[in-house]
């Protein structure tokens, strides 16, 4: 069997993952909580694992590139183990951009409905069912028919 630290490198190799998906994939793994105390230590320590760093890569990628709800992209995250406060700092250090990533898709997505018939009203609903809020949708289409 590999030693603790190999498979935690291994694993993250191929996936960034936070502190509690690390931890939690070395228990069921089997490895004992001197191992992994042990194995978090360096991984922290040398920078393999960085919280703050996948949830600001994470953000960026969903968020300002994509244009997805931050609400649902916040969840993921809390889901994936990032501490709410830790979040909540990225948040605000990226609000700007996000907004802006976010008010991008919103109008993109509306032309895209637009192009297939389908009315205001409709594209809208159909913009909060997927976790956009009304405010955003409001800021896009007057951004966008200025």
């Amino acid at each position: 069997m590999a030693s603790c630290l190999d498979y935690a490198m291994s694993y993250l190799s191929k996936y960034p993952k936070t502190e509690q998906e690390i931890r939690i994939l070395l228990y069921k793994k089997w490895y004992n909580s001197d191992q992994i105390s042990a194995t978090m230590e360096t991984l922290t320590k040398n920078n393999f694992i960085n919280d703050k760093n996948l949830a600001t890569s994470y953000l960026y990628s969903e968020v300002v590139k994509k244009g997805k709800p931050l609400f649902l992209i916040k969840q993921k995250l809390l889901q994936k183990g990032i501490d709410k406060k830790l979040l909540e700092k990225v948040v605000e250090e990226m609000k700007s951009e996000m907004h802006e990533g976010i008010l991008k898709n919103i109008y993109k997505e509306l032309q895209n409905y637009k192009k297939k018939g389908i009315d205001w009203f409709d594209a809208i609903q159909k913009l909060i069912r997927k976790g956009h809020n009304i405010q955003d949708i409001k800021d896009s289409i007057k951004k966008n028919t200025q």
